[in-house]
């Protein structure tokens, strides 16, 4: 007779019990989860009912790498897009509610005379709620697509992000023997450079490989790729230092920002349900009837605290996010309980043998009691709000109402507080692309080439690659152009041109900081000559166009592979009519008529121009005593002339006290401008601010430009464009054709900045002069001049603007 392994026999078993266990639960209308943890329960050495596995240590194996496949699965379910649409109120109530729970954890924990590590880990578990249980009271609820229903997926989506910061925060103080919160703090902040690099990199690198290799690609091979990427994640991130959970987590939300993520995630539910059901049952196998009657008081005191403190904290941190008291309490009762993320922080816990043994079994007792309490309370939410009605005081309720119509008020921007965003945006890239090029040079190129390469060349040429690296990002900080946020600022008043100039300064004193730094790590000469000669070369880099369309590239190559999905979604959602006129309908023309002039550079200019040119528009026609100027009827101009009026119009043709000024620019930049000539009262009242698309301007028969929207692909039979930058191509000013869009890797972005670098597969969008694009059009096959017969757009996109 054959052997079989002792494993085949304990998985028989263990499956089989399971089996039984669920359907029992499916029929009573139970979660899947609690009859695992039965299951495992039944089959556990303490209970002895049932035949009991015999190889627990393979078991156990399984039942790590089922925690692997939970966490690659739960990525797989969360693009790191869901950040930008879960909004403001879900990130508050997660965050409110996980801090109060996190203290009430290490309280209750203490109370009861628990170690420090045991009670902090109880804090974790006891503050994210069970997504599985919510999403299937929902279900058996009818609740999908209520208002609180969305607040409440936003915040577990927040809750899974932070559970997993956590679980590296809690893995990384649990290592030592002491407490020290500054070495703490660094070593959380290097392991989150690491993790910031290892992401970006990899966003940039995975979706682009996929794409290549998209041929070859059947489900087989698609599932092998996908599990290979997850494990090889999970090597990477247990040599980094940080927890595999993380590393299949990122790995997974990796794979959910490319197109093939849906077929991954079918593919792969099979394998996740295998692996997650051994880990469940082996979570169920830990806990024994004895140890739950010695442990009976820390039980009760836990889930009193999980049934009363979510419910609060959470409704709190809804009411402090802007929402309404109904909106709130209903939230709150909906995330009153833990669930699966608890069991992988016990786990987490146990194995670093940090937190004490019984503690496990009690949190399972917790997540039994509250799962089953789960849908009484989402039932009863109406009720409890009622209840709250009648018992809070009149003056709070009448509080609470005002406060939430002012919210929903306050929509206004300020541009102070935009560009201080954006700047600070800015110099924290060149800060983290300094320290991260530093630390992986130094810790990693250094020792792997110090055998092939001889000091000093060595260290120099590692800290030229470090300037490079910084210098890239230095030119977003400083190739702003003569457009955005600082123009407007600088335009609108002297006033702003100290502190604008003074963050400008901060800007070079940061740059010259990381240079430095950079140097001093990498051991480069440290001569007063060199760090002139690094300052001079960082410098060159940052002001250099090549070096800032390659940092363009570079950005939209990650912002297009971390939306592949979303692209997809939405050129799906578009039918051939809306795809053809897709660029022109994120444009806006609007007509202003100036109303005052001032000198700059003894040429007569317009402060409306001005105003315009800040916030980022085009000028692309002028209209002066009723006639168009470059037009056949003022013949005195050249055909030069002419031409400026889609590219610059300027210098001697000048803009003059009556001008009629069409702009164009995108909807947001368009009314902005507005707004501001109608706080400056340089326009009379509302009726002179109207805009209408680009598409309904060159449609009504009233367009002040002979013009058409064309569009073309960058391929063999436009070579001469390709590797070039916008500016070096001079569309303008060689064919008066002004570049309105352009697409690389399935992103439109709007308006693009003249130092894009276009390539071989790019789709170019200009609005161009009838007659002088004539060239342009015999020469690019691909065009399409008729303006009706606009190119079909290849992807429909998320709006970007360069």
């Amino acid at each position: 007779m054959e052997h079989i392994p002792q494993l085949v026999a304990d998985l028989a078993l263990l499956l089989t019990v399971a089996a039984v266990v669920t359907i029992v639960c499916k029929k009573l209308k139970q979660p899947l989860v609690l009859g695992y943890v039965i299951a495992g329960f039944l089959i556990s050495p303490a209970i002895g009912w049932l035949p009991n596995i015999s190889d627990t240590e393979n078991i156990s194996t399984w039942s790590e790498i089922g925690v692997i496949f939970l966490m690659f699965g739960l990525g797989l379910e969360f693009s790191i897009v869901k950040l930008s649409t879960v909004g403001k109120p879900a990130i508050i109530t997660a965050l409110v509610e996980m801090a109060l729970m996190i203290a009430a954890g290490v309280a209750c924990g203490t109370l009861l005379g628990w170690s420090f590590y045991t009670s902090l880990f109880l804090g974790g578990m006891l503050a994210i709620s069970s997504t599985t249980i919510i999403v299937k009271a929902f279900d058996e609820l009818g609740l999908k697509g209520k208002k609180f229903t969305e607040l409440v997926f936003g915040a577990l989506v927040i809750e899974d992000i932070v559970g997993i910061f956590l679980m590296v925060f809690l893995s990384t103080i649990a290592v030592g023997s002491a407490v020290d919160g500054g070495e703490v703090a660094l070593k959380i902040s290097q392991m989150a450079l690491y993790l910031i690099v290892w992401f970006v990199l990899s966003i940039i690198i995975v979706p682009t490989v996929l794409k290549k290799v998209a041929q070859a690609l059947n489900d087989e091979i698609l599932l092998i790729v996908s599990i290979a990427l997850c494990l090889c994640m999970v090597v990477l991130a247990n040599a980094i230092g940080f927890s595999a959970a993380l590393g299949a987590f990122l790995a997974g939300s990796i794979l959910a920002g490319t197109v093939r993520a849906h077929r991954i995630e079918e593919l792969f539910k099979p394998i996740k349900d295998l692996f997650g059901a051994v880990f469940f049952v082996s979570v169920g196998m830990l806990v024994s009837p004895a140890m739950i009657v010695q442990n009976i008081g820390p039980i009760i005191a836990i889930t009193l605290v999980t049934l009363i403190g979510k419910p609060i904290f959470s409704g709190l941190g809804a009411l402090l996010s802007g929402q309404s008291l109904k909106t709130s309490t209903k939230t709150g009762l909906s995330l009153s309980q833990i669930g699966e993320f608890s069991f992988i922080i016990a786990a987490l816990g146990v194995s670093l043998g940090v937190t004490a043994d019984f503690l496990y079994p009690v949190i399972v007792a917790v997540s039994v009691i509250t799962t089953l309490t789960t849908p009484f309370y989402i039932k009863n939410s109406e009720r409890v709000y009622r209840l709250l009605v009648r018992v809070l005081p009149q003056t709070l309720l009448d509080r609470l109402e005002r406060r939430e119509e002012k919210a929903a008020d306050e929509k206004d921007s300020n541009v102070w507080i935009d560009y201080l965003k954006r700047w600070g945006m800015k110099v924290a890239l060149v800060v983290i692309a300094a320290v991260a090029s530093g630390e992986l040079l130094s810790n990693v190129a250094k020792p792997m080439l110090s055998g092939f390469v001889p000091e000093p060349a060595l260290s120099i040429g590692l800290s030229a690659v470090g300037i490079l690296i910084t210098g890239i990002f230095m030119s977003n900080l400083f190739y702003s152009g003569r457009k955005g946020e600082f123009w407007i600022l600088w335009v609108e008043s002297k006033k702003n041109h100290a502190p604008l100039l003074a963050l400008a300064v901060v800007g070079i004193i940061v740059s010259c900081g990381m240079v430095m730094y950079i140097v001093f790590l990498l051991g480069g000469a440290r001569t007063p000559l060199f760090f002139v000669l690094a300052f001079a070369l960082t410098f060159v880099l940052a002001r250099s166009q090549r070096i800032h369309s390659g940092f363009l590239k570079l950005e939209a190559s990650f912002i297009g592979n971390l939306n592949e999905s979303i692209l997809a979604e939405r050129q799906a959602e578009l039918d051939d009519e809306e795809r053809a006129s897709w660029v022109e309908r994120q444009l806006y023309v609007v007509e202003v008529e100036t109303t005052k002039t001032l000198m700059r550079g003894g040429t007569e200019r317009s402060a409306d121009y001005l105003f315009g040119l800040a916030y980022n528009l085009d000028l692309i026609a002028i209209e002066r005593d009723g006639k168009m100027v470059g037009s056949k009827d003022l013949p005195t101009l050249t055909k030069e002339d002419l031409r400026r009026r889609i590219s610059d119009p300027n210098d001697e043709l000048g803009i003059r006290k009556g001008d009629l000024l069409t702009f164009l620019g995108a909807e947001d930049e368009v009314d902005a401008y507005l707004q501001k000539l109608l706080k400056e009262d340089l326009i009379d009242d509302e009726a002179e601010a109207a805009s209408i698309t680009l598409d309904d301007y060159l449609a009504s028969g009233k367009a002040k430009i002979d013009a058409s929207c064309l569009s073309f692909a960058i391929g063999p039979a436009a070579s001469e464009f390709r590797g070039r930058t916008i500016a070096s191509v001079d569309l303008r000013g060689t064919y008066g054709s002004l570049v309105i869009a352009i697409e690389h890797n399935a992103l439109v972005k709007i308006k693009p900045s003249r130092n894009t670098r276009l390539s071989s597969g790019d789709r170019v969008w200009v609005l161009a002069d009838n007659e002088l694009s004539q060239p342009l059009v015999e020469k690019i096959d691909e065009i399409e001049a008729d303006a009706t017969l606009r190119e079909t757009l290849s992807a429909a996109l998320p709006l970007s603007r360069g």
